[in-house]
């Protein structure tokens, strides 16, 4: 998959060169519409730590995937170590396990379970 350099993958055009500020921009809009898309679904305040790990998932994994998942469903509970343990079941692609996708989801958790 391409990306821009910095993992982001949206607007990318095989072969197309970008400055780093270019990358960075299109990174922070590209985070923002994700933090838009999750206001519709998540509909409780959620402490910060928990809401950083539910954004980079569904930054990674789509937001439509992160809103109906178990996680965005107990992130409404307020149970938010059942929300952050929902994390490590994230590692798949088509299917078939991805450890640099452990690695990402493991630091994700981390981070999640400092604000549960």
């Amino acid at each position: 998959m391409w990306t821009d350099g910095i993992g982001n993958t949206s607007g990318v055009v095989p072969g197309k060169t970008i400055t780093e500020r270019q990358a960075a921009g299109s990174f922070i809009t590209n985070v923002l519409r994700v933090e838009k898309a999750l206001d519709r679904c998540v509909l409780v305040s959620v402490p910060q730590n928990v809401y950083d790990a539910l954004v980079s998932l569904a930054f990674n994994v789509g937001t439509g995937n992160a809103c109906s998942s178990t996680m965005v469903k107990f992130i409404n509970q307020k149970r938010w170590r059942d929300a952050c343990y929902q994390l490590p079941r994230w590692v798949y692609v088509k299917g078939v396990f991805n450890q640099g996708l452990e690695n990402r989801r493991g630091r994700e958790l981390a981070w999640c379970l400092k604000g549960a």
